[in-house]
């Protein structure tokens, strides 16, 4: 039937009223306007629910069985709205990331404290993985986006620039490489500290040596940055990773290199013609700031 809900609103307010006119009042109508809804809506229903009198009404058997039923309708409609509306105005809401063990442990970690401040109704639940997994995880919707490098990724993704995050040298403070001048050559054959093999860091640094022709030799190997940040800082070795990956404690120098190849491109993954939740549209506009996020 025909505006439904309006009818039973109006039935509702009529049975805890107990008075045509007053309840017509509240509702804003004519005592006419509201008995015809009512009418129609008994009509839809095939029972009476009011009993009339001059000065009173009363519920039926069947008024009286359907209005918790009723009621119960219009507060789980109520319940509905509100959400629906916190989640438009990024109120509420649950936000599934995949991204870049660098980024997590550092610029993107910034980003999310600033993005918590302004929605603190917001879940953000982060995914820390290498390069390819982040893609499975957008390409399956199992995350709502993806924080990784630009790659041919083909047909359903898209990709969107957040910044240009660039290789350098990391070294223990004392170590040889820490002062003067220091290039690509220089790490030709030099025992170095690096990340798993299925790491796009690893590959982009293998990429690296062999476009310049030098020998890359593998003294150690760690899955996470950090902890290869940590190996480097108790002078086990020297390494090369992303700038994003500098965590900013002591006993460890970052040293720039320039030379062809050394600059990956980071930004947002996700699904090609996906509508994306109030919520996941506001993270990545707080996003769009990584680049300019402190180091």
């Amino acid at each position: 039937m025909k505006n439904a809900l309006q009818h039973i609103r109006a039935f509702i307010t009529v049975a805890q009223r107990g008075n045509f006119a007053r309840a017509a009042n509240d509702l804003h109508l004519s005592p006419s306007a509201l008995t015809v809804q009512i009418r129609q809506l008994e009509s839809w229903l095939g029972v009476a629910l009011l009993e009339r009198s001059p000065r009173h009404v009363t519920l039926t058997a069947a008024g009286r069985e359907a209005l918790p039923a009723m009621e119960k309708l219009l507060l789980d409609l109520s319940n509905i709205v509100s959400a629906s509306q916190g989640l438009a105005a990024v109120r509420r809401g649950v936000v599934t990331v995949a991204a870049l063990p660098s980024l997590c442990a550092g610029a993107l970690a910034q980003r999310l404290a600033v993005f918590r401040q302004s929605h603190p109704g917001v879940e953000v639940r982060l995914r820390d993985l290498v390069a390819e997994r982040i893609v499975e995880r957008v390409r399956e919707g199992d995350v709502d986006f993806g924080v990784g490098v630009r790659s041919q990724f083909g047909h359903g993704l898209d990709f969107t620039p957040l910044l240009s995050d660039r290789l350098c040298l990391f070294v223990p403070v004392g170590h040889p490489l820490a002062t003067g001048p220091v290039d690509l050559q220089a790490l030709d054959g030099l025992p170095m500290i690096l990340t798993g093999r299925d790491s796009s860091v690893r590959a982009q640094i293998e990429e690296v040596f062999r476009a310049h022709g030098l020998v890359l030799q593998a003294a150690m190997e760690a899955n996470y940055m950090s902890t290869v940040l940590a190996l480097v800082r108790n002078g086990l070795g020297v390494t090369l990773l992303p700038e994003s990956a500098d965590d900013g404690t002591h006993r460890l120098l970052r040293r720039p290199l320039e030379a062809r190849g050394l600059e990956r491109e980071i930004g947002i993954i996700t699904r090609t013609e996906c509508s994306l939740s109030p919520a996941t549209s506001a993270l990545i506009d707080c996003l769009g700031d990584l680049s300019g996020t402190d180091k």
